[in-house]
């Protein structure tokens, strides 16, 4: 006992170690990948809803602000943290906001490597599957050190605390789950999860339920905010939503290989659609694949549950086909998605790797170094400022002062919102009194 002890302490020093290690470096390249895709990114570039979100505070409150509809529906992690940029100068914003979306990085990938160390991963795997949310290629293209995209780090998040948790604290998971419901209510992909964890035993009975219960509240919030939406969420299966989200998947996963990603500057259009006539072929096989891995529950090496792959292939396909389905092709609804696919791979790779040692380890980081570096500067899309924040800041100031009886409107990168805000309703609008705004502005130099 005496000799455990001093053991068990020592390895638990190492994993916080490792922990903050990982949450330092995923904060650094996240903030890193905007920079090198423009170096004034991180000063200038306010984007979209991460202004408008704290704008909303200054113009009624932070409680009404956290649970007026976004899109139709609540968006609780992003109303949150405008919370905390509201707080600082208006011209500050963007500065602000980036270094809290890399904050907020570091956490999550810190979180993702503890969860994958729990789940007796190699450190290999473990740090690259913590790191992925804020390195797979398909992220730069508009979602990186973006506030109000907090919720696809979450949701990679959510799923694997529910495929691990029984290695984990219940009640961590159950909180996790429930922030992320609160935030996206395609959170409910985690509960066929959960069912089929409670169908394998997996985990236990309480466990399942108090999970499903969290996840529910969330939902339930998510449905009242949606039916009094003043502007809902408009929908339509188009007739070839199915056809064309199959048509996706294959091409959103290759976009971990250089020279499969975007073409152009606009990454509304997902790269390679329709030019994949084995869509539907390739999605089939992964759900067939998938469904025999749960049925037979093989192990590789009685480590690692091949039924935890299963789930992350399954998990990334459902969160991909209802968007997609339902509002059309782009990338954004993909970027959840390769990420758990991704880790996946690793993850299937995993005995392998326990066994190969140190060089088939480094072989792997090799390989993905060659694969991803030319791939992580931030796209031009998402870098580039439009306008710059410096420049609409004086450009208001300017406005205000002159007349301080007008409204102006705020444009955030990248020349957000388009068509005026007509898809907006107040007070989560740009629209906004210069009796509001010029102290707001003149604040600064106080």
């Amino acid at each position: 006992m005496s000799a455990s002890g001093p053991i068990d302490f020592q390895l638990k020093r190492y994993l916080v170690h490792m922990v903050i290690a990982v949450g330092v470096l995923a904060a650094l390249l996240s903030a890193l990948r905007l920079w090198l895709g423009n170096s004034n990114s991180l000063t200038q570039v306010l984007w979209a809803e991460d202004g408008v979100f704290p704008l909303c505070i200054h113009k009624a409150d932070f409680f009404t602000c956290l649970t007026d509809p976004f899109a139709g529906y609540l968006l609780f992690m992003p109303r949150m943290l405008a919370g905390i940029v509201s707080l600082f100068p208006f011209s500050s914003w963007a500065l602000v906001t980036n270094l809290l979306a890399a904050l907020f990085a570091g956490i999550v990938s810190a979180l993702a490597y503890w969860i994958l160390r729990r789940a007796q991963m190699t450190q290999v795997v473990s740090i690259i599957g913590g790191l992925i949310p804020v390195v797979v290629p398909i992220v730069g293209y508009e979602a990186i050190q973006a506030l109000g995209s907090v919720y696809m780090p979450m949701l990679y998040l959510s799923v694997l605390v529910v495929i691990f948790g029984r290695f984990l604290n219940r009640w961590f998971v159950a909180s996790l789950l429930l922030v992320t419901a609160l935030t996206i209510p395609t959170t409910i992909v985690v509960v066929p999860i959960i069912l089929i964890w409670l169908l394998r035993r997996s985990i236990a009975p309480m466990t399942g339920i108090l999970w499903l219960a969290f996840v529910g509240i969330g939902l339930v919030a998510q449905w009242f905010t949606a039916a009094g939406a003043e502007k809902p969420r408009v929908v339509e299966l188009g007739p070839e939503g199915l056809s064309t989200w199959a048509d996706s998947v294959l091409p959103a996963f290759m976009t971990n290989i250089p020279g499969f990603g975007a073409s152009s500057g606009d990454p509304s259009v997902f790269p390679a659609i329709s030019q994949w006539s084995l869509g539907v072929v390739v999605v089939l096989a992964l759900i067939a694949l998938s469904g025999i891995l749960l049925w037979r529950g093989w192990n590789f090496d009685g480590q690692t549950n091949v039924a935890s792959i299963a789930m992350l292939i399954l998990a990334g396909l459902a969160l991909s086909a209802v968007p997609a389905i339902f509002d059309g092709p782009g990338n954004r609804y993909f970027v959840v998605p390769v990420m758990l696919w991704t880790l996946a791979v690793l993850i299937a790779l995993n005995p392998l790797l326990t066994r190969s040692g140190v060089w088939g380890n480094a072989l792997v980081v090799v390989i993905l170094a060659v694969l991803w570096v030319p791939l992580f500067p931030a796209g031009a899309f998402r870098s580039t400022p439009a306008p710059a924040w410096s420049d609409e800041v004086a450009r208001v100031s300017a406005s205000c002062t002159a007349d301080p009886a007008l409204s102006e409107r705020i444009i955030f990168t990248p020349f957000w919102p388009p068509n005026w805000g007509d898809a907006l309703s107040e007070p989560t609008h740009p629209n906004v009194s210069c009796l509001i705004l010029y102290p707001m502005v003149n604040s600064n130099s106080n």
